[in-house]
């Protein structure tokens, strides 16, 4: 799917949504799933990293 269909495809969604009245749900719904995503990619959630060991200069 091309760009431009993908920005014709969202504003036909978005004119949808506003005229049957469910944007403010629609809206809210978007928030929460951000805010999940923001959870999920939280650094604590990533385990330990893999270090290279270090070199000693001497």
């Amino acid at each position: 799917m091309r760009l431009t269909q993908l920005i014709q495809l969202a504003a036909f969604l978005a004119v949808l949504a506003v005229s049957t009245g469910r944007l403010p749900q629609i809206l809210r719904q978007v928030q929460i799933a951000k805010l999940h995503l923001i959870q999920e990619s939280k650094a604590s959630k990533w385990g330990t990293p893999m270090l290279l060991p270090m070199m000693s200069t001497k």
